[in-house]
């Protein structure tokens, strides 16, 4: 009996608009050297000055490279050029692990959940820094 399965795509993404302001992306699966540029393209489509606030959700992304990384901390500076809030939500403890130790932590505005990123969007977290 075979137990090989067929390898699924390494990189699933779901959009949706929760308020007419805000755009969440829930980003699933690997972000390394592969599927990076397809991140990009993503956060290009869904934001690129489209949208206030921009809610990732990598909370089911099992793994993040440098690749990945970089295409956060690019997707940032871009939001700040655009006026666009960006929420992080994750929950994975390897993704979390990943910012912390490389620092990227406080670069990103984390948040545990959707509905906190919702609130967080309503009230302008920009507002009370």
């Amino acid at each position: 009996m075979s137990r090989h399965t067929e390898q699924s795509d390494p990189l699933q993404f779901s959009v949706c608009r929760p308020r007419q302001d805000v755009t969440l992306l829930m980003v699933g699966g690997e972000i390394d050297l592969a599927t990076a540029p397809r991140l990009r393209a993503e956060l290009t489509r869904v934001g690129g000055g489209r949208t206030a606030t921009l809610v990732l959700d990598l909370s089911p992304v099992t793994f993040l490279a440098a690749a990945g990384l970089t295409v956060l901390v690019e997707a940032q500076a871009e939001a700040v050029r655009s006026d666009c809030r960006v929420l992080v939500i994750t929950k994975e403890r390897n993704v979390d692990r990943v910012l912390r130790i490389t620092g990227l932590s406080t670069g990103f505005h984390l948040v545990g959940s959707v509905d906190a990123a919702l609130a967080e969007s309503a009230a302008g977290y920009g507002e009370t820094a």
